[in-house]
This record gives structure tokens, sequence and C-alpha cells, in this order.
């Protein structure tokens, strides 16, 4: 089975953005694995108007959202 590898920027006490929740730019990595739980990367209730800026595909099926 692959490794799954979360990585995050963060400040020195644990937080990823003010509580003001702002996001510049989200990078993601879809991998083409189920794991049907656990922690997701995003909030279920998160809601935003998101643009497409770039997305590489890697030949073992990983997509790099931008």
């Amino acid at each position: 089975m692959a490794k799954v590898i979360y990585s995050a920027i963060t400040s020195l006490d644990g937080y990823v953005a003010d509580e003001a929740g702002l996001v510049d730019e989200i990078h993601l990595f879809v991998t083409p694995v189920l794991v049907e739980g656990g922690n997701r990367a995003l909030p279920s209730e998160a809601r935003a108007r998101l643009h497409l800026l770039d997305e590489r595909r890697f030949d073992n099926g990983v997509v790099h959202l931008h």
C-alpha cells in the first residue's frame, strides 16, 4: 500500500489561518485511492467560489490542483 502524506503550513501554535478561516491559495494533491474514513482535507461545511489556476497530472495518477 502506498504512503499517505499530509502536508500543511502552520503557525507555531498550530493554526493554518486566523479566525477571520481566509486562505489565499489551496494546493491539493488528489490520489486515486479510496480511504473511506478519517480526516477530511477541507471541512464538509466549507463553501467558497474557487478558480482553478493550474493542474498537473503525474504518471502515478496523482493530480495536483492549484
